[in-house]
């Protein structure tokens, strides 16, 4: 029996030694040899028959080493749970030297979760933002719809471009009677007023028309962010091969008819009108969840186990790079793992971790729990939204996550709710405005 000493090093980390006795340590070692003995072939002797002495004198780093790790092994574990340790992670195992006639030690530095009370956490002060959908939120969703599904088609010949045409444009630019390489480009594609080639330059292309030739002077102001031009006086070159205009469809039976779902424009009116009223109970959930857990995290300073923090942030990165990869980005291009990136989402890490440490803990104290019918209507809205069957999900939670997961978010989910029935709410400020997040045509 190792004789165990537990030392805090902080209020999430603890330092155990382990000294194990020296018979103990001989056992096991005694048994290694044992072990090779039977398998170990060594010229001159039959398998099994080689003398323990030569055995040693040829395996003796290796069966030391194979038995402190043995002896780590089943001591660690057992010895951890007797002294009602339960660590979150092991982060050091530090053997010290074996030495004959001498127990063996080793020290464990593990992490363990912190011993938090949660008190104050009914009456928490809200803002609850009004829910009702405007119609003039409804008409600026479906303007969006419209332009999302308009069509270009060549401007009249009679008019030069204005702002919102497309232009297909060659440029060549010139510098004290040099090119300006980094400028010049050809068949590009400039939508008028974006100012996307460079701020300001689509106002000097206002009236210009298909295969005309323009010339600009532009004097630019000393503190430009391009260095190269910055206070210079620069020529550009300007051709116009292509213009054209978006078209937006008009909103009726048949524009509803062609997005493939709806029978009429009423029907599609219904529909960006329910889903924004979705979303928009949806923001305000989360702003309140936002509003609750910010006042907590206030009253209850505690430190985290890094581990976590490293786990979370690593969540983090997967649900960035999720997102680029659904995107179409080319994410080995992109510089999402590194340390700097690491660092700047540590606070946030942090702030998930604490959050989910405060919100267990209420549910804790107030005996909330998750049951199977929870289970089952959390199934089945997931089902829903994600238009697969129940079985599918279950099949992906047993393939990617523990069912353990699914009952952890329906009791943070229902212990949120519980605050925010024990809540006061407040009225809003005046000038406080929220947006739904999704965008119209991501409503149809």
């Amino acid at each position: 029996m190792a004789t165990i000493v537990v030392e805090d090093v902080s209020s999430v980390k603890k330092k155990v030694t382990f000294e194990v006795p020296e018979d103990n340590v001989r056992s096991v070692i005694d048994t290694e040899y044992r072990d090779l003995r039977k398998t170990a072939q060594i010229k001159g002797f039959r398998r099994g028959k080689a003398p323990l002495e030569l055995l040693k004198s040829y395996f003796k780093g290796k069966v030391e080493s194979d038995a402190l790790r043995r002896i780590i092994e089943q001591t660690l574990e057992p010895g951890l749970e007797e002294k009602n340790i339960k660590p979150v992670s092991i982060v050091s195992i530090d053997p010290q030297d074996l030495e004959k006639g001498k127990p063996f030690t080793f020290i464990a530095e593990v992490e363990v979760q912190p011993e938090i009370t949660v008190s104050n956490y009914k009456g928490l002060k809200v803002k609850k933002l009004p829910l009702d959908v405007t119609e003039d939120k409804v008409e600026e969703a479906i303007e969006r719809i419209r332009k999302y599904n308009s069509k270009l088609t060549p401007i009249p010949e009679e008019r030069g471009a204005q702002t919102g045409d497309h232009l297909t444009l060659d440029i060549e630019t010139e510098l004290d009677g040099e090119p300006v390489q980094s400028l010049d480009v050809y068949d590009y594609h400039l939508e008028m007023g974006r100012d996307f080639y460079l701020p300001g330059f689509d106002e000097h292309l206002q009236g210009i028309k298909v295969e005309e030739f323009k010339e600009i002077t532009i004097d630019f102001p000393e503190d430009f962010p391009r260095k190269n031009i910055a206070g210079k006086k620069v020529l550009f070159r300007v051709t116009c091969s292509e213009a054209k205009e978006s078209v937006l469809p008009e909103f009726d039976d048949e524009f509803a008819r062609d997005l493939g779902k709806f029978q009429d424009a009423a029907e599609l009116r219904d529909h960006v009108r329910k889903e924004l009223q979705e979303t928009l109970e949806q923001t305000v959930k989360r702003d309140v969840e936002k509003q609750l857990i910010d006042q907590l995290l206030e009253s209850h300073d505690f430190e985290v186990p890094d581990s976590l923090v490293e786990q979370e942030t690593d969540r983090m990165l997967r649900t960035m790079a999720e997102t680029y990869l659904s995107q179409r980005v080319n994410i080995d291009e992109l510089a999402i793992n590194t340390p700097a990136q690491r660092e700047l989402l540590k606070p946030t890490a942090t702030r998930q971790v604490k959050a989910a440490f405060i919100i267990n803990t209420i549910a804790t104290q107030e005996g909330i729990e998750s049951n199977e019918e929870d289970v089952e209507k959390e199934l089945d809205r997931m089902a829903k939204g994600l238009g697969v069957t129940k079985d599918y999900i279950k099949d992906r939670m047993e393939e990617e996550s523990p069912g353990s997961l699914l009952r952890s978010q329906i009791i943070q989910e229902k212990t949120y709710r519980f605050l925010e029935e024990h809540a006061e709410v407040i009225e809003p400020d005046e000038t406080t405005e929220q947006e739904p997040s999704a965008t119209a045509e991501e409503a149809t």
